[in-house]
């Protein structure tokens, strides 16, 4: 019996090494793409969510507090911590009614917590007309260069090859030689 006792905890040691060694590494993000459905219409929309910017969609205010994307390497997965609040305040009857949710006149909180992309359901917002779940965590686009300035090949050095603050009578003379080529 202590045989098969030490077999299992050998067993579950190397399943949870397995499970550290196949842990996905997150990398932070400052943005999330967002989709959000209204039930009424049937119409969704994808919503760009900067950190610490709330977006306004329907009557709900969406804050992205921290988005995770995992690699290009690993499988992917995005995670998104998510404050929902709605922007109808609490009337005086829905508040006498809860008491302990919020006082009258706040905007309540809907919906407080981590998405996940890959399983939109498993933390999801409860609302009767509103959908929001998580498409992806992403950076913002890398600054552009302009494009490149193709300069003309010819014999002659242009004025702008010069140093400055010397003119092109201070160059030196260009001098001409054929180097034989062996």
């Amino acid at each position: 019996m202590s045989s098969l006792l030490r077999l299992a905890v050998l067993g579950l040691v190397g399943a949870s090494l397995v499970g550290l060694a196949s842990a996905a590494t997150f990398a932070k993000q400052d943005r999330a793409t967002l989709r959000a459905l209204d039930k009424i219409t049937g119409r969704s929309v994808d919503i760009t969510v900067k950190v610490g910017e709330p977006v306004v969609f329907g009557s709900l205010n969406v804050e992205l507090k921290a988005c995770f994307q995992t690699p290009p390497e690993e499988v992917p997965e995005s995670a998104a911590f998510l404050k929902i609040s709605s922007l109808r305040p609490v009337s005086e009857e829905q508040a006498e009614v809860a008491p302990t949710a919020v006082a009258a006149g706040e905007q309540p909180v809907l919906f407080s917590g981590w998405m996940y992309a890959s399983s939109p359901g498993l933390s999801a917002l409860e609302h009767p007309v509103y959908d929001i779940w998580v498409i992806r965590c992403t950076a913002p686009a890398p600054v552009k260069l302009p494009p490149r300035v193709i300069v003309p090949l010819g014999d002659e050095p242009l004025i702008d090859d010069a140093p400055a603050g010397m003119s092109e009578s201070d160059a030196p003379p260009v001098i001409e030689e054929d180097i034989p080529v062996d």
